[in-house]
């Protein structure tokens, strides 16, 4: 079957045309604070990285650095929804759910842009 358009953006992400998943339509559960976090996590733009903390500030949370951290954990599309791209406030890459390997290629694969 041919793939879905989420499928083709996803393809074509990995091709090297690493805007496509922007126009991918997520619709998520979760709290109003997770969507807001994932929310901000789209906007985090592909090549860049943000600290946890400045995920809170841009959600209005400053204090909620810990709870970022969660929302990002329940990121029910990574990739499409770029936790990869939120690091530890030193710049080390911390936690991410398919493994410490795969979020440094995913940033290398992005810096090449």
């Amino acid at each position: 079957s041919a793939p879905t358009a989420a499928g083709r953006a996803i393809r074509d992400y990995f091709a090297g045309d690493l805007q496509r998943l922007d126009d991918v339509d997520v619709s998520q559960a979760g709290t109003p604070f997770e969507r807001a976090v994932w929310g901000e996590l789209r906007r985090i733009p592909c090549g860049e990285t943000r600290a946890y903390r400045d995920v809170a500030r841009a959600v209005g949370r400053p204090n909620a650095v810990r709870a970022v951290g969660a929302a990002n954990g329940k990121n029910p599309v990574a990739l499409v929804v770029p936790c990869h791209r939120v690091v530890g406030a030193d710049g080390s890459l911390t936690g991410y759910g398919g493994g410490l390997h795969r979020k440094r290629w995913l940033l290398a694969h992005e810096a090449q842009r």
